[in-house]
């Protein structure tokens, strides 16, 4: 018999904050909750850039085959 397991989803989002004239913190999350200081960047371009590059390295280290979204298992 097959069961249908279903994996947690990710949640990959970023923030840019201006902290000074020409100064963006960036910030991002792949849970929702808990945010990582990603750098800061002299243009608001950069900082989406590397928000954007950052999100793409977690979504790319979260695809292994145990994080598939829907897992298919044997049961006996």
């Amino acid at each position: 018999m097959n069961v249908l397991i279903q994996a947690p989803a990710c949640h990959l989002r970023w923030t840019v904050t201006r902290v000074a004239a020409h100064l963006y913190a960036v910030a991002a999350t792949k849970n929702g909750a808990d945010y990582d200081f990603v750098g800061n960047f002299k243009s608001l371009t950069d900082a989406h850039r590397a928000g954007r590059r950052y999100a793409e390295h977690m979504a790319h280290q979260s695809r292994q085959p145990s994080d598939s979204r829907v897992l298919m298992r044997q049961v006996a």
